[in-house]
């Protein structure tokens, strides 16, 4: 008779790509799933879950986090991963780090997640000052890859190229089989409608893309919001087969505050909020605004980062020069809530996931919001497990997991539904998260065919994935 590394009892077990809602055991053996049958004997397991009164749905997957780079947010290395793990995420795609902060963080505080990584595009560091031509660009792209990056992103919020060059990466990146994510917004248009008009021009007819937090980009700078809305999910229709897209469902969002030498704001984002109170877009409105409980920045606790405002935010601030993480309480209820369950006209969602921009960020709330709207009829929980496990497996190519069925990867994430909140985190049949406590560690690294020289350097395990496979490209099947 068969033994069991570990046995879910009695859990509420949901798996979207079957359709299947029913109450059952899963039997995991060898960090994949064995058995899903009602009452399988708990003497033939090593250990046991009691998951009575429990959702078990496919390991949570965000498709949007920032867990490298923790020094530059004051944090320490790895305690993005921990945060992560802490909200029920199993595996994450790092939008805009490094591999090194990356591989440190593993090694430091490691939580036990799977992890991929895209890298940052940021003039005079990461790519060439100046404007760029198709060599140099397909250059920086083959240099992530081969670093074990999935690919790159665009910070066009922060980082703006000219919508030639940005249209030249896309093309690159897919010519060259690189995930690329963009924050919207080239040195024509902002990180607002403008910039999502601007994606049928950056795509042609060919490129394909993921495009970052969209509602981000419907906040009722142009237009009033509901407009916004409107129009931007039309655009996404209309470009459905070039575009995968997430939603953040956090009432914060977070930019960065560096000034220039005469004090002006760089970044397009954190002007765009500042403008939106009526502040001036400079250091000095900054401060004002963090003195008003407008601005927010992040401090380190014992248990992460935390927002601060009011003088000991200013204080923050200036200790930083400036440059350090900013919040504004900015992301529209209304859009997240509209965009996250617009559905076309053959009843397909319009925005594929739930992604947080968190991570090492304080707002990893994609579960606790995800059952908000499902408490409030507005997500079946078919639904929301489409939203954060199955759309983004396929999303990332990641054919074994966010799917709870027998011989895929028994990545678990159980979800207590009368809290509304994550109770367990389960990664290759391993526990690294019981009740808010992380108990895993380590890693593995999520990277490409070319990326598996310099991974394999690091020493730390990794999982090789195919881009070809990735909802970009491979469609939504």
């Amino acid at each position: 008779m068969e033994n069991y590394d570990l046995l879910i009892k009695s859990g509420r077990v949901l798996d979207s790509e079957s359709g299947s809602d029913r109450v059952a055991d899963v039997a995991v053996s060898g960090g994949l799933i064995d058995r899903i049958e009602p009452d399988i004997d708990p003497a033939l397991a090593d250990d046991v879950i009691d998951a009575s009164g429990h959702w078990v749905i496919p390991g949570m997957i965000d498709t949007h986090v920032h867990v490298a780079g923790a020094r530059d947010l004051g944090g320490t290395h790895g305690l993005g991963l921990q945060m992560v793990a802490a909200a029920g995420a199993t595996t994450v795609l790092d939008l805009g780090g490094s591999m090194g902060s990356l591989t440190a963080g593993i090694s430091a505080g490691g939580s036990g997640v799977n992890v991929g990584s895209l890298g940052y595009l940021r003039p005079g560091e990461t790519v060439p000052e100046g404007r760029l031509d198709t060599s140099q660009i397909r250059e920086v792209i083959g240099t992530a890859l081969d670093a074990g990056m999935l690919g790159v992103k665009l910070l066009g919020g922060y980082y703006p190229f000219t919508p030639e060059e940005t249209s030249e990466f896309i093309s690159s990146a897919n010519d060259m089989g690189a995930y690329i994510a963009y924050h919207i917004g080239t040195t024509e248009t902002g990180s607002r409608l403008d910039g999502v008009r601007e994606l049928p021009a950056l795509l042609g007819s060919t490129g394909r893309v993921h495009v970052a937090h969209i509602n981000a980009y419907c906040r009722g700078s142009i237009l009033p919001v509901e407009e916004e809305i409107r129009e931007a999910l039309q655009i996404l229709e209309d470009l459905r087969d070039q575009i995968v897209s997430e939603v953040h469902l956090a009432r914060p969002n977070f930019t960065r505050g560096k000034s220039d030498a005469d004090g002006n704001v760089e970044a397009d984002v954190c002007r765009n909020c500042l403008r939106l109170k009526d502040y001036e877009p400079t250091a000095d409105g900054i401060r004002a605004a963090l003195r008003d409980g407008y601005a927010s920045t992040v401090e380190q606790t014992r248990t992460g980062l935390v927002l601060v405002t009011g003088e000991r935010g200013v204080e923050l601030f200036d200790e930083g020069d400036g440059d350090l993480p900013l919040s504004f309480p900015v992301n529209n209820a209304t859009s997240a809530f509209q965009l996250t369950a617009a559905r076309n006209q053959s009843d397909e969602f319009i925005i594929d996931a739930i992604g947080s921009d968190a991570g090492l960020l304080p707002r990893n709330v994609n579960i606790e919001q995800a059952m908000r709207l499902v408490k409030f009829g507005a997500l079946e929980p078919l639904d929301m497990v489409l939203k954060l496990s199955l759309n983004p497996a396929r999303m990332l190519g990641l054919v074994s997991k966010g799917r709870l069925s027998e011989g895929n990867d028994a990545d678990l994430t159980l979800i207590d539904p009368a809290g509304g909140r994550a109770s367990y985190g389960i990664v290759a049949g391993r526990v690294i998260m019981m009740a808010g406590r992380v108990v895993g560690r380590g890693g593995t690294i999520l990277t490409t065919e070319q990326g598996q020289t310099a991974v394999t350097a690091t020493g730390i395990p990794f999982q090789t994935v195919d881009i070809a496979q990735a909802m970009m490209y491979a469609g939504r099947g």
